[in-house]
């Protein structure tokens, strides 16, 4: 089979020689940035799981709720986890460094969730309280996790923070390229957005 059957990317990096990369290749193949788009890309995908699973079992019992009037915390708390902890353990794995990536994931999954706990203690918030008072941590967390995160794959990668993020906004690759592809992105994207939505809502309209 000719490479025309393939989607491939042109990526260059500093000091490194031009190539090609097909689709088929493992992340270990792709260039810092294109790896980069990539894991975030699936961590995404998994942080659908993380939001729903770990509200169920906050419901069922199997783990505590933050708060008894805000249900929906355990599912705001594992998505991010998720993401960041998928996204650590996919840059692991791209560099080679295992043990790293899967110690970075395990606090980066469990960070959102304490705390969210400890600010909770500490503040007492009330059923009134707003979302930025009750997500308000996890997202602090999940954009200082998500910094550290890109400051060690620059490292790792021997590239500057500038330098990656040349890379992450000039890259292309596994992007939808015809319309049909564009539309079906665009759906999923807002069929995941409203259902986030409205288990939000529900859950805001259950403490009522």
């Amino acid at each position: 089979m000719s490479d025309a059957c393939f989607q491939q990317s042109t990526v260059l990096q500093p000091g490194w020689r031009k190539h090609r990369v097909k689709i088929h290749l493992p992340d270990r193949d792709l260039a810092p940035g294109v790896a980069w788009n990539e894991a975030l890309r699936r961590s995404m995908a998994i942080s659908i799981a993380g939001f729903f699973v770990p509200n169920l079992l906050a419901e069922f019992g199997a783990t505590p709720q933050l708060h008894q009037s805000f249900h929906f915390l355990p599912g705001v708390c594992g998505a991010a986890g998720a993401c960041l902890a998928s996204l650590a353990l996919f840059m692991g794995y791209y560099h080679r460094n295992q043990t790293q990536g899967a110690l970075l994931a395990v606090c980066a999954f469990t960070l959102p969730y304490c705390a969210t706990w400890l600010w909770f203690r500490l503040t007492h918030p009330t059923q009134s309280a707003g979302l930025m008072q009750l997500c308000g941590p996890t997202a602090m967390i999940a954009i200082a996790v998500y910094g550290f995160l890109m400051w060690w794959h620059a490292q790792q990668s021997s590239l500057t923070i500038e330098n990656l993020l040349t890379q992450v906004n000039e890259d292309d690759y596994g992007m939808p390229v015809s319309r049909w592809q564009q539309q079906i992105v665009r759906v999923s994207t807002a069929i995941g957005f409203i259902l986030i939505l409205l288990a939000l809502v529900s859950a805001l309209a259950s403490r009522n």
